[in-house]
């Protein structure tokens, strides 16, 4: 495909949209766009190798399955997005944590992934970066509460019984630390 294709130049909405449609190019768009996003979640969430691979993968398989539960008066298509792939990790870390661990490292874990497409580990430093600074902008419980529902893929109820708050108050925090979040990244 040539990289100057026009479907490249479309917003994230239009590619969902012709995602919908089955449009296999839009669906490697967002591809390029979103896996390594995928994949950096993933890691913060503690899998790498084989397991932030499948995360990828079935990440893409939600966002080609869901794509026309978008619904843009809810949110940003990034937004969207992202939350297919916090899903997939949140699923893969509970299948990690229900299987009997291997005795020996699984040689296959330590390669390691590399997503296709150039300037990827860039822009994966310049989003860390960005959630880095908006997440010193939370109170410790607000950045606490994002931290065990978010990277360490907790339930509200489970997170609330980690943390020792009641569930209502947890649920508060972790509203106003996400508007916070989407005012400091600038999100719509």
């Amino acid at each position: 495909m040539d990289p100057r294709s026009p479907v490249e130049a479309l917003s994230d909405e239009a590619l969902l949209a012709l995602v919908v449609r089955g449009d296999e190019e839009a669906f490697r768009v967002l591809f390029r766009r979103y896996a390594g996003s995928f994949l950096a979640l993933a890691r913060r969430m503690g899998l790498d190798g084989t397991a932030g691979e499948d995360v990828v993968q079935e990440a893409m398989v939600r966002v080609w399955e869901k794509a026309k539960e978008f619904d843009p008066r809810r949110g940003s298509a990034r937004a969207f997005l992202l939350t297919l792939g916090h899903h997939a990790a949140v699923d893969e870390v509970r299948r990690r944590a229900a299987r009997p661990r291997p005795l020996e490292p699984d040689p296959e874990d330590e390669a390691g992934f590399d997503p296709p497409g150039p300037g990827l580990d860039e822009e994966r430093h310049l989003d860390r970066a960005r959630l880095g600074a908006a997440l010193k902008a939370l109170s410790p419980e607000e950045r606490r509460v994002i931290e065990v529902l978010y990277y360490q893929g907790h339930t509200h109820q489970e997170a609330a019984r980690l943390l020792g708050v009641p569930l209502g108050t947890l649920k508060t925090w972790a509203r106003r630390a996400l508007l916070k979040l989407r005012e400091v990244l600038g999100e719509p």
